[in-house]
């Protein structure tokens, strides 16, 4: 185990006591068939300053995206389904998608803080890379190493990733997202949608967000 490993893995445990909660980063994922959303009232979604957004930021309708960096589901929705709901969607100005992290595992959580030091031009195309890529740094002997790789295919410098890797306050951030995902809006599994203000759990398509929209926009 390399001395950064051992750092981060220390930064990471740091975190989880800052935030006075042990986080269950061994969840299970959703099996591909879609939970549709309770009949309940509509969730209220507050959108900040610093969210990574694909789209344009003014689209009448909020897709928000709740996702694991190291969730296989999440890399299938990012590679198969998000193309077709930015053709129809996203460049088309109906929609925004909002991306947030709801980390599975340790590793996940130091790839979405890597994510959140970049630039916000860089984000979409870090976040594109690392779904990509997944199965390759995830699985690799020094995944650390390898998420410092795509860092600089983006444009990161090498120091400022592993300045990002020691920064409390990024992993904080993170796991205080999932946190409020779990607490405020019931999300329990990546990956998770909330569309017209209703939780969708699980696999969706292209042509069932492109519905749920439509509906939002009469």
């Amino acid at each position: 185990m390399s001395k950064l490993w051992v750092v981060v893995l220390g930064v990471a445990a740091a975190a989880v006591v800052a935030v006075g909660l042990y986080l269950n980063f061994n969840g299970s994922e959703p099996a591909i068939s879609r939970a549709l959303a309770a009949d309940t009232d509509a969730l209220k979604i507050e959108i900040g300053a610093n969210e990574t957004i694909y789209g344009d930021p003014a689209a009448p309708v909020t897709i928000v995206e709740y996702a694991s960096l190291t969730c296989p589901h999440c890399a299938a929705f990012h590679a198969e389904t998000l193309p077709d709901v930015k053709k129809q969607l996203l460049d088309t100005g109906k929609a925004r998608l909002v991306f947030r992290d709801f980390p599975l595992d340790q590793l996940a959580l130091r790839a979405a803080g890597l994510v959140r030091c970049a630039q916000p031009l860089q984000r979409p195309a870090m976040l594109t890379l690392l779904f990509r890529t997944q199965q390759t740094w995830a699985r690799s002997q020094d995944p650390m190493a390898a998420l410092e790789q795509i860092a600089r295919a983006v444009g990161m410098s090498e120091a400022a990733s592993q300045a990002c890797f020691k920064d409390q306050a990024i992993l904080d951030a993170v796991i205080a997202q999932r946190l409020e995902a779990e607490q405020k809006y019931k999300v329990a599994s990546t990956p998770s949608f909330i569309i017209g203000g209703k939780l969708y759990a699980g696999g969706i398509t292209a042509g069932e967000i492109a519905e749920l929209v439509a509906k939002q926009s009469r």
